[in-house]
């Protein structure tokens, strides 16, 4: 029953995502799927699931205390939830949808695309993997409901978008890798991202050529003295690390793409313009446009400072997977702008085509799909 559900709501959403106009009645029904089936996924799992972990810190948070983790935020909201009463499942509910929410007003929504067409994208993959690991979800919620603070470069900006960072960190210590988004602008250029990148990668063969161990790596868990830091840093991952090096250079890819094809739009038009010019209108949305794929291509060259995090530990791969759903925006801009209908299929391949890679590489390749991909479906509550 679940998969029917799931494959007609998706076909819908296809099918008005291609006629690259968004119809509301199945935004708001899909969104509607989407609660629901992330809200039955978890509890009847056959194999050990992170949903047992969340229910039982749940009920054990008011005896360990605020402090008692890294992750304070969730903590925090958490024994609120505690007080007054919420069972879990209540508790688990009222995020999920307050989640829901502010992904569709605040970021989706925010940038007037097909939202079917991005809701498709996103449940072919992220979904499945976003239900499962509840506490990241959360914190990359707060992370892209900040992301409209990027397209200024002014310090008052910039201090807001902080803030949200620092909000995500507390309900994920791993989304302290996100610093370098401070850096991003929706400007076209970006030297300081482009050399640090170019770091990034010039580090990231050191690394290899080092037996996969970072060459101070000793010296810094001596310092951190912290056994999750240790965790990550001392994990062998052999060849593993292609797989998230893939996954992120096809994100860096469509996103680069998209900023073509929606700067190639615009290419015409002027860089200024007078308010009582015919074609204002165009002109603001032109620099509302640039500003978004901008940011969402720089965000995404950002993150390879991350890129020799891979070579020690794959999870680091979930920061460049929360990033996907802003990657799907500019995709959606990009879609609409494409007038030849070989343009047009060639492009949207692409993308679906980059689904697919995510979704093989990380949930039948490096996970077995016995334990998220099939249960997701056939043990779903829903």
């Amino acid at each position: 029953m679940t998969i029917i559900a799931y494959l007609f709501v998706l076909a819908n959403n296809w099918f008005f995502a291609l006629r690259r106009k968004s119809n509301q009645v199945w935004v708001i029904l899909t969104l509607a799927f989407i609660f629901l089936i992330f809200s039955g996924a978890g509890p009847f799992y056959s194999f050990h699931a992170d949903y047992h972990n969340y229910y039982r810190n749940y009920y054990n948070v008011i005896e360990r205390g605020l402090l008692d983790n890294n992750q304070i935020g969730y903590s925090l909201i958490m024994i609120i939830a505690n007080f007054l009463g919420l069972s879990f499942t209540t508790f688990r509910l009222l995020v999920i949808a307050v989640c829901i929410g502010i992904l569709y007003k605040f970021v989706i929504k925010r940038y007037d695309v097909n939202v079917n067409y991005v809701l498709g994208l996103y449940m072919m993959y992220a979904i499945i993997i976003d239900s499962e690991q509840f506490r990241n979800w959360i914190a990359f919620t707060v992370l892209l409901a900040g992301l409209p603070y990027l397209e200024s470069s002014v310090l008052r900006s910039k201090i807001k978008f902080c803030v949200f960072w620092l909000i995500s960190i507390t309900f994920h210590y791993s989304f302290v890798f996100y610093f370098p988004l401070l850096l991003v602008s929706g400007k076209d250029k970006n030297k300081i991202l482009t050399r640090l990148a170019w770091v990034s990668i010039i580090l990231t063969g050191v690394i290899i050529l080092n037996g996969n161990e970072i060459p101070i790596q000793d010296i810094f868990l001596n310092y951190a003295d912290n056994r999750v830091i240790e965790a990550y840093l001392t994990t062998q991952t052999n060849l593993g690390y292609l797989i998230p090096m893939i996954l992120h250079f096809s994100s860096i890819v469509l996103s680069y793409w998209s900023r073509k094809i929606v700067m190639k739009k615009y290419e015409f038009l002027p860089t200024s313009m007078s308010p009582s010019n015919e074609r204002y209108t165009e002109y603001l949305m032109k620099k509302d446009e640039l500003k978004l794929v901008n940011i969402v291509y720089w965000a995404n060259i950002a993150m390879l400072v991350v890129l020799p995090m891979y070579i020690i530990n794959v999870q680091f791969y979930r920061l460049m997977r929360s990033l996907l759903l802003a990657t799907y925006i500019v995709c959606s801009k990009a879609s609409s702008k494409l007038i030849r209908r070989t343009h047009l299929l060639v492009f949207n391949s692409m993308v679906v085509g980059s689904v697919f890679v995510w979704l093989f590489l990380d949930l039948i390749y490096r996970i077995d799909p016995g334990r998220l991909l099939l249960p997701f479906f056939l043990e779903n509550i829903l």
